[in-house]
């Protein structure tokens, strides 16, 4: 199922969360909204949910207009950042709520079936506080996908994980997405997060989509300086084009300054391990410019270096 937004506006009081939203998010693709908190990211998926009704504009599902349906009419399975289970039902009472119509036989044969699946079929008897916060996200994600729907809805679910549970986590989401061709809407605040698992993403800023692209690029060409400075880990360094005769700003990529020769000179700032190699800090006309290295530079020591750039609009 593809999902439409047009010209889709989200008032709260007089301020607009979300202004003129226009997305197209093709069937069977996995799509990102990435941006900081508090920049309507949220906002958007409820809206495509029905659980905020919009002010302005319309929403398709599947070309059909849900802009006015309630929740439970647009065949979406919604995963929270909070897994939002019930607390005092079991997994197997949690994900036997959105097919409580079927028959018992076929619903414990379906639940059986994708709890083996997602590696949770030893744990249908627990309690969500008996589980870790990985088991519990896998629960969020099977009840998800007994629901058999066609689009999943994904606000920030991995958020409350440690860092080896995300990894494990958005690669089982990537695969089980990819395996049964779910259109996927995905919020998220982390952009690493969002280049490894995004066939496009769209950046959001001030309730506004202000870039969509796939992350190569965004990355590649991000279209102001809102995106240069967020979007990449490090984002680009910004500097005065002045400094190369230029009008306006240049933003550069870490990977492409080249560090021990070339034109410019500055001062290592500071020095951070990043396990296959160092990110250097180089204070050059009191502009900053970070570049990778693999080999450990002297903190306070001069370095010449030259660097690739790109013109970065406003």
């Amino acid at each position: 199922m593809s999902i439409e937004l047009k010209s889709v506006g989200k008032k709260f009081g007089k301020n607009y969360a979300i202004k003129d939203i226009n997305l197209k998010i093709e069937k069977g693709e996995f799509f990102v909204i990435l941006g900081p908190s508090g920049s309507g990211k949220t906002t958007i998926l409820r809206s495509v949910a029905g659980l905020e009704k919009i002010d302005e504009g319309k929403i398709f599902i599947d070309n059909q207009d849900v802009t006015n349906l309630p929740p439970a009419s647009r065949n979406v399975a919604m995963v929270f950042q909070n897994f939002a289970l019930y607390p005092n039902k079991t997994v197997f009472e949690n994900l036997s709520m959105p097919i409580e119509y079927m028959k018992k036989e076929d619903r414990e044969k379906l639940i059986e079936s994708v709890s083996k699946r997602l590696g949770i079929d030893g744990l249908l008897n627990r309690f969500p506080s008996e589980l870790s916060g990985g088991q519990q996200q896998r629960v969020a994600l099977a009840r998800a996908l007994v629901k058999n729907s066609k689009v999943f809805l994904m606000d920030e679910p991995l958020s409350n994980l440690d860092a080896p549970q995300r990894i494990s986590a958005r690669k089982l989401i990537k695969e089980i997405q990819l395996e049964n061709s779910i259109t996927t809407l995905y919020v998220t605040h982390d952009q690493t997060e969002a280049m490894a698992i995004a066939d496009r993403i769209g950046i959001i800023s001030n309730g506004k989509i202000v870039q969509v692209g796939t992350p190569e690029e965004i990355y590649d060409n991000p279209a102001n300086l809102f995106i240069a400075s967020f979007f990449g880990n490090p984002p680009m360094s910004i500097i005065d084009g002045k400094l190369l005769d230029i009008k306006g700003k240049i933003g550069i990529r870490a990977e492409d300054v080249k560090l021990g020769e070339g034109k410019f000179k500055g001062t290592i700032k500071d020095v951070e391990f990043w396990g296959d190699r160092y990110l250097i800090y180089i204070s050059f006309n009191d502009e900053e410019i970070r570049a990778f290295s693999n080999v450990k530079f002297k903190i306070g020591g001069e370095i010449n270096f030259d660097f690739k750039y790109k013109i970065i609009g406003e």
